[in-house]
């Protein structure tokens, strides 16, 4: 038997299933409910486990749960899956979530604090970005290949070429249509932009 109450909370945008399972085990609620009333239930209901799946919203939701005294766990996708009775539903998730952080012997994520998920954000936000510069690159060296201009590999030796073409040399580049020197241009704006704001 457990010492306190474990709410499963299945995390989404705009409606969150939180199931209520009480220290002797038993199914006391499992409905879905709006963020703001989430709040209201976590700032009213006396301190208990309050287990999350991890997603992208479970540190949010994880610290604002410890302020008001619940002792958070987050548990992986993957160990919630073998839990899950039925269909997945929403209903059947959050219960899940609770079933499987009562478990003995259970390993949990930990709960990042406000500074540590600020300094992944950025982390991912630039690798996003990174990706954004190789697609635009890839682009336009298969928009140029399609004429038959190609260039060595690497930024420099690309960037060199279409300076060039942009530039007006038609030094080997007369194959590129002079139409499509204008969308060319704003795929390189484009790129020179990203990468100075990355």
């Amino acid at each position: 038997m457990q010492k306190s109450n474990v709410i499963g909370i299945d995390l989404a945008k705009n409606v969150i299933q939180v199931c209520v399972i009480s220290a002797d085990g038993e199914l006391v609620s499992n409905k879905a409910v709006s963020p703001k009333k989430l709040k209201e239930i976590l700032a009213k209901t006396k301190p208990s486990i309050v287990a999350f799946e991890g997603c992208s919203a479970c540190h949010f939701w994880g610290r604002f749960a410890q302020q008001f005294a619940h002792e958070v766990r987050i548990i992986g996708p993957r160990k919630v899956k073998a839990f899950l009775q039925g269909q997945k539903t929403d209903a059947n998730d959050a219960l899940a979530i609770a079933i499987a952080v009562s478990q003995v012997g259970m390993v949990f994520s930990q709960l990042k604090s406000k500074d540590q998920q600020i300094l992944q954000s950025i982390e991912t936000s630039r690798k996003f970005i990174d990706k954004q510069l190789v697609a635009l690159m890839n682009h336009m060296r298969a928009y140029l290949y399609e004429y038959g201009i190609t260039t060595a590999r690497g930024k420099k030796s690309f960037s060199q070429l279409v300076a060039n073409i942009l530039g007006g040399s038609v030094d080997g580049y007369s194959e590129l249509p002079v139409s499509l020197i204008p969308p060319l241009r704003t795929m390189w704006e484009r790129y020179e932009q990203t990468l100075e704001q990355r």
